[in-house]
């Protein structure tokens, strides 16, 4: 097998190299011990708008000329001095080779890989993984939009069973820990099973998606509302004195009362009707948990 100083003597392999250095998706640059660029291949020139005459240029002017252009590697923050003295001291902190993922401006991503040689010279090569960056990308919100259904009641939109007990239970280790208020409501849906068995269940998710939008209105950010089963539901509110909790509990009751959830139906090719639901009621009780255990008083039950 020949080594690279035999291409010289072989126009075939020699030619082969060259094509390959010229390739469109390989970025070659080559800088000097002054981080002057004596070499670029035609694809590094074009993504960071350099020309085959230009004169004298160094890294940092290779950058900045990038930034002016609005071509080359998009930097983060848009502070191209601070982004170029990061990069020269990892550049010549330690021989060998550096791998790093870079995106440019026209969306391209990169994988780049720097080697400083014995001479103090430096060979950038970079290949262009922009497909694998989509699959990633692709992956990445596949799995996010998993783990949210996960955690989402699907017809409320509240927290699911799962993520509910869950956020039950770091709430409780939490407020153990930094010796915190807990607050957590049971809430019951009364007489829904007389909604579906006269109105149907389009009827009673209605009813159930209607109620997850009194949950969301009368509980914080920082509190967990999640549905735990066909109408319960579990209200965690971490740090709130359980006074608090109650009165935000209330809100949802009065608003429950004050609301009328309405249902169209279609009967046929030219008649639709609305349906008017029953007033609602809920019932539960709001409690305090302690190391002991949950602490729950009548005082503050509802319905």
């Amino acid at each position: 097998m020949k080594s690279i100083l035999d291409l010289c003597t072989d126009d075939v392999a020699h030619e082969a190299l060259l094509c390959a250095l010229e390739g469109q998706h390989l970025l070659v640059a080559i800088y000097d011990t002054s981080d002057r660029l004596v070499f670029a291949n035609s694809a590094f020139r074009h993504s960071f708008g350099l020309g085959r005459n230009d004169g004298e240029i160094t890294f940092a002017d290779v950058v900045l000329r990038g930034v002016l252009n609005q071509r080359g590697t998009r930097i983060e923050g848009d502070d191209a001095l601070a982004f170029i003295t990061h990069a020269q001291e990892l550049r010549r902190q330690d021989a060998g080779q550096r791998t790093f993922a870079a995106e440019l401006m026209d969306g391209r991503w990169f994988s780049m890989t720097e080697t400083l040689l014995d001479n103090d010279w430096i060979v950038v090569v970079g290949t262009d993984i922009s497909h694998l960056k989509s699959t990633e990308e692709a992956w990445i919100g596949a799995h996010e939009r998993a783990l949210k259904e996960a955690r989402t009641d699907a017809l409320t939109g509240l927290a699911s069973r799962r993520h509910s007990m869950s956020a039950l239970e770091l709430a409780m280790s939490a407020s153990a820990g930094a010796q915190t208020p807990l607050t957590i409501a049971l809430v019951d849906l009364d007489h829904f099973k007389r909604i579906n068995d006269l109105h149907g269940h389009a009827a009673g998710d209605a009813v159930l998606r209607d109620f997850g939008e009194v949950c969301r209105q009368a509980t914080r950010q920082s509190d967990i509302a999640g549905r735990i089963g066909g109408e319960e539901f579990l209200v965690v509110f971490p740090g709130t004195p359980v006074e608090h909790g109650a009165s935000a509990v209330e809100r949802m009751r009065r608003n429950v009362l004050g609301r009328r959830v309405r249902l169209a139906r279609t009967l046929s090719m030219r008649r639709a009707q609305v349906l008017e639901l029953p007033r609602l009621r809920v019932s539960g009780g709001v409690g305090y948990w302690v190391q002991t255990g949950l602490m729950f008083s009548r005082r503050k039950a509802f319905s």
